[in-house]
């Protein structure tokens, strides 16, 4: 069984005093079903399961029922009491507005009731149906694929991810323990973290299995399509899909995406629906010197997909990472900029990223900064797929921005360090790879004393 660290954060929303329906959300087949179905195995006495996109628990609750006769319902159903220590798990609540509205009520009248509901094609599926949430009566957290530490928690290299979570800036990394993490970082960016893909890779070590199931992953997403836009706008979904991971990395522009003959109107609305229903994300520009970070909307926006292994599959490289030694060696190094983007997104269980890239432009200073975030300190980060001292946009964001902090992601050693430019002085903390799923810790980030 794959552990994920959602987990941790399911419990603490169950032991919460002001506790309230919770939505799962994530991309289909990040596997929301099977980890609200574990911890439901864990904590609970038994799970309450409807699925509504089961045609036999659907026609149950076709019209709007009370909690009595939702109750009723269930017992005479399934043969389950609705009590505090049953789980009731509503998996794809999308397609039922009635128990969306069913939710308010739970809240209201029975907040000792355990609900929690998940939903693919959540958000995209409401706003096309019209559907008004219960708002300020439901809580979210948010799923996405496996994280590297989630990665190393699957290969059983507990020693190893032990050590990795509790070292600090400025602490030395051994030279083995290093190799081997960015060893087994590379094999995590060859095979991504969609579950079902690592759990089959690593019980079989095929990668054309993996690669089926990838396949079998992007067929799903095209046939999902229909199910939250109409048909006519179903074609630049589909084309978005099938094209986006060749992109990863990159600035696009709407107009003619990928080569098509598309308008920028249609394309556009087609990347807002992915991102909706979180197949993509798009990072927006920002060329703020001080919080809050103001987005440039007229910048082209940075294509991240969901998962590496997902684009990895489309573009036709999966067997190349088998012997690299440097992500400069595939995909021009945008690969680095999709699974460092990937590992920050799933850093963010309690709300929705928010990750800018920074860029400067003036005649005598044009910089561009691969990904910029607010935390304590505005951070800077440029990620470099080899061994590369080139900073130049680095030190500018960092001259010009307030209270930020400038990070390089590479393949090189952890370490801090202060560097004079010009008349002035700049902290650079450099992470290897394999640390990029800490950088929003908090305390991370300060020099160990």
């Amino acid at each position: 069984m794959l552990e994920r660290r959602i987990i941790k954060y399911l419990k603490e929303w169950k032991e919460k005093d002001n506790r309230k329906p919770l939505i799962l959300r994530g991309a289909r087949q990040v596997g929301k079903t099977f980890i609200i179905l574990e911890f439901g195995k864990r904590y609970f006495e038994d799970i309450i399961y409807l699925n509504m996109e089961n045609p036999e628990h659907f026609n149950l609750f076709l019209k709007d029922v009370s909690l009595e006769e939702f109750e009723k319902i269930i017992e005479i159903k399934f043969h389950k009491k609705i009590v505090p220590q049953n789980l009731v798990f509503i998996d794809e609540i999308q397609n039922s507005p009635s128990l969306i509205r069913l939710l308010r009520f739970f809240y209201e009248d029975k907040p000792e009731i355990p609900v929690i509901c998940a939903g693919s094609l959540f958000k995209a599926k409401i706003e096309k149906e019209g559907l008004n949430l219960p708002v300020g009566r439901v809580e979210y957290l948010y799923l996405y694929p496996l994280d590297f530490f989630e990665y190393l928690m699957a290969k059983n290299e507990d020693k190893l991810l032990e050590f990795l979570k509790n070292v600090k800036v400025g602490e030395k990394i051994p030279e083995g323990i290093h190799k081997l993490a960015l060893k087994l970082f590379y094999e995590y960016t060859m095979i991504g973290g969609m579950p079902e893909v690592v759990n089959t890779y690593l019980n079989t070590q095929s990668i054309e299995k993996a690669k089926k199931l990838c396949s079998d992953i992007f067929t799903a997403y095209s046939e999902d399509v229909y199910k939250y836009t109409s048909l006519a706008n179903a074609k630049y979904i589909n084309y978005v899909i099938e094209k986006s991971p060749l992109f990863c990395g990159e600035k696009i522009k709407y107009e003619n995406f990928a080569g098509s003959n598309f308008r920028s109107r249609e394309i556009h609305k087609a990347f807002e629906l992915l991102e909706k229903v979180k197949l993509l994300y798009e990072v927006k520009a920002t060329k703020s010197t001080q919080l809050p970070l103001i987005p440039k909307l007229k910048r082209p926006k940075k294509l991240i997909f969901l998962d590496v292994g997902l684009v990895n599959y489309k573009m036709g490289i999966y067997s190349e990472y088998l012997n690299i030694s440097d992500l400069n060696e595939l995909y021009r190094g945008k690969i680095s900029e999709q699974i460092v983007a990937q590992n920050l997104i799933a850093q963010h269980p309690y709300t929705e990223p928010e990750i800018f890239y920074w860029a400067k432009e003036k005649p005598a200073s044009i910089a561009e900064v691969d990904f910029c975030l607010a935390r304590e300190e505005i951070l800077g980060i440029e990620v470099k797929s080899g061994i590369s001292k080139k900073l130049k946009s680095l030190f500018i964001f960092s001259s010009e921005v307030k209270n930020s902090q400038a990070l390089r992601i590479w393949p090189g050693e952890f370490k801090k360090e202060v560097i004079n430019i010009g008349n002035k002085k700049v902290s650079l903390i450099s992470i290897p790879f394999y640390l990029a799923g800490r950088i929003l810790e908090r305390g991370f980030l300060k020099k160990y004393k």
